[in-house]
């Protein structure tokens, strides 16, 4: 079939949005079904050698007394930040608007009176306007 024919029939089954590609160097049948035979064995191969690649990052970092220790330094400052950032962001009270999926937080505070002044705030600046040092999430 000629390109015109094909894309004026494509054009009837897709509407004027139609969009398409030719690949001059794309493989053909043949060449995609004799790929298609090597890859289990190529896959093997790639699982073979990172199944070895891991075994062997981790004994030599297992042996390494300098990295284990920085290890565990890492994951108590971890810990301590994500209980302290957990601190920062958590509010008494947060009132929002809801869709069948999401939640969204319009405003935050430790008091219905601290989330009404910041509702009020956020209604009454103008677009684009934005408060320095404001605690609520917009």
């Amino acid at each position: 079939m000629e390109r015109s024919v094909a894309i004026k029939k494509l054009g009837k089954l897709l509407g004027k949005h139609l969009g398409y590609r030719v690949e001059r160097d794309a493989p053909d049948a043949e060449e995609r079904a004799a790929a298609r035979q090597q890859l289990p064995a190529l896959q093997a191969a790639e699982k073979l050698a990172e199944d070895a690649m891991r075994a062997r990052r981790e004994a030599v970092l297992a042996a390494d007394h300098e990295y284990q220790a920085l290890v565990v330094a890492h994951r108590e400052a971890r810990d301590a930040r994500h209980k302290v950032s957990a601190l920062v962001s958590h509010y008494r009270i947060t009132v929002g608007t809801t869709t069948n999926l999401f939640f969204h937080v319009k405003a935050q505070g430790d008091s219905w009176e601290d989330v009404i002044a910041q509702l009020t705030r956020r209604q009454n600046r103008p677009i684009g306007a934005t408060t320095p040092n404001s605690d609520a999430i917009t």
